[in-house]
């Protein structure tokens, strides 16, 4: 086959081979460009040579390069396409338009490519500028995986509102369900449709992934409906979570106050006081309490919470006697001359007054919040946005503080042992699956083994939930300023006794702004 003739030159193909045959000189390889373009096929591999060749002109036949086929056939890897790549001019495609498109059809069924073939670019979109997609498979519609949706719990933000007369301590606390209330669902995994690759072999979906609800079964049930898995209260009470499982909690209600009616409560579980706390009488509860009299509680006995929060709308005048404690946080719209001491913080909305206030932080409004008064003992931070009065009432702020390398390498530490247990947890998820997947065909052996892996990811789980606690509780420090926090939003005022650590700070003149604690020294921003 014989590309270009001319005065100097024959350019031919032979059994494959591209050779040239230089007769006359003068013809550079520059002016060669033109000519090889018009035939695409050609991939010269002797460039050195064809120089020399024609720079010569000896006459003698010399191999330049070789031939490309005129159809390249390119198939995707997973068999759900292919592309064709023609190496000939425009005019002979155009020239030879049928028989190139037999050709590919011929290549097509060599490779076993049936499906999916697209005669619409076979017949009128061909060409030889671009690799042209001429065959595509169908491709499987992988599963979903499942969904888990659970009771969304109120967030326990309090903030002080206006309703036009004055103001009020209002936040969303405790989630009250019925029985037969709806607390979750899961909506299960699919396995999703199955395609089809060009050559007619079945393209396999991914199933969807499977998540299990987590729930306490002495509290709460699950039954199927509509295609889903209900989560349904069994008892009345307030929605809990306990290392990771959704729950019910044992709640008792009172709709009025607590006094010589009802006498002291005394609970397992969590209360709700709809009125106040007579003088003299006590709540105590081993979760949550909340007592919503906007009247607040005056002179009470004591009101304690053992492992959860507590909430009282109205506030505390407490005359010096009334002790309020919490395993975890107060909420308490203002504090006057009482006792509060919180395992984690404290939050007061209006002010305290008087007051001895103990927690890891302390927390008042940041525009309205006043510490007036009384001692305020805090381990990391203690923020308000009035401290003291004009009347310069002695107040006292004492932040222990904490060591701040030491924090980091506890969280480090903890960090590390939660990525392992993360890792013992997809081990055994592992293992649990595989039993899970043939749940009637286990063997007596393997089901108490399977009953075992399930016993095994709810203890890690637990202590997953339980290290994560403890990682919130060291990023909650590690954001105070230093290594122990006063920020003053609006004024300090004369007279005002500020610890930090070791350090003391005595302020004689109105102060806003904050102090921390840093490499033994005290700074102020």
């Amino acid at each position: 086959m014989i590309f270009e003739k001319n005065e100097h030159f024959v350019l031919e193909a032979e059994s494959g081979m591209v050779y040239i045959t230089v007769l006359l000189k003068g013809f550079s390889i520059l002016n060669l460009n033109p000519i090889l373009q018009t035939f695409p096929q050609i991939i010269l591999e002797h460039v050195k040579d064809l120089k020399q060749a024609l720079m010569e002109a000896n006459g003698e036949k010399i191999p330049v390069g070789r031939l490309k086929p005129i159809i390249e056939l390119d198939i995707a890897q997973d068999k759900m396409s292919a592309h064709v790549k023609l190496n000939c001019s425009e005019a002979h495609l155009k020239g030879n338009y049928s028989a190139i498109v037999g050709d590919i059809l011929e290549s097509l069924q060599k490779e076993n490519i049936s499906e999916g073939i697209l005669m619409e670019v076979l017949q009128n979109e061909l060409t030889t500028k671009n690799q042209m997609i001429i065959a595509v498979g169908k491709e499987p519609v992988h599963g979903r995986d499942a969904v888990v949706t659970y009771f969304k719990r109120s967030k326990r933000k309090p903030a002080v509102r206006e309703d036009g007369k004055a103001d009020y301590y209002d936040m969303s606390f405790l989630d009250e369900v019925k029985r037969g209330d709806w607390l979750g669902e899961r909506i299960a995994p699919t396995s999703g449709e199955m395609g089809r690759m060009i050559t007619g072999e079945l393209a396999l979906p991914r199933k969807g992934s499977d998540k299990k609800l987590r729930y306490d079964k002495k509290t709460i049930a699950a039954y199927e409906e509509e295609g889903k898995i209900i989560l349904r209260a069994l008892m009345d009470g307030v929605v809990e979570f306990r290392d990771g499982k959704i729950a019910v909690g044992a709640h008792l209600s009172i709709d009025g106050d607590v006094g010589i009616e009802t006498g002291n409560i005394e609970f397992d579980g969590s209360v709700t006081v709809k009125g106040t706390v007579v003088d003299h009488f006590s709540v105590t509860a081993t979760k949550d309490i909340s007592i919503l009299s906007e009247l607040g509680i005056s002179n009470v006995k004591e009101i304690q919470s053992v492992e959860g929060d507590v909430f009282i709308k109205g506030g505390i005048f407490g005359k010096g006697l009334s002790k309020v404690s919490a395993g975890r946080n107060i909420f308490v719209k203002h504090a006057n001359e009482c006792h509060l001491n919180a395992g984690e913080n404290i939050h007061i909305g209006s002010y305290s007054l008087g007051s001895f206030l103990k927690a890891k932080n302390i927390f008042t409004d940041e525009k309205k919040g006043k510490l007036i008064g009384g001692v305020v003992e805090a381990e990391g931070k203690v923020r308000a946005a009035v401290i003291g009065n004009r009347l310069q009432r002695k107040t006292i702020i004492n932040v222990k503080g904490f060591n701040r390398k030491l924090i980091k390498e506890e969280l480090n530490q903890t960090l590390l042992l939660y990525k392992s247990k993360i890792e013992q947890l997809e081990a055994l998820k592992e293992k649990f699956e595989v039993y899970d997947a043939f749940p009637d065909e286990l063997t007596e052996e393997q089901q108490f083994q399977y009953e075992q892996t399930r016993k095994g990811m709810e203890r890690l789980l637990a202590q997953i939930f339980q290290i994560d606690g403890k990682r919130k509780s060291f990023m909650d420090m590690l954001e105070s300023k230093g290594e122990g926090e006063i920020t003053i939003n609006r004024m300090a005022f004369p007279d005002t006794r500020l610890q930090i650590k070791s350090l003391e700070k005595i302020l004689n003149d109105m102060t806003k702004g904050t102090f921390y604690a840093e490499n033994n020294q005290l700074y102020f921003d």
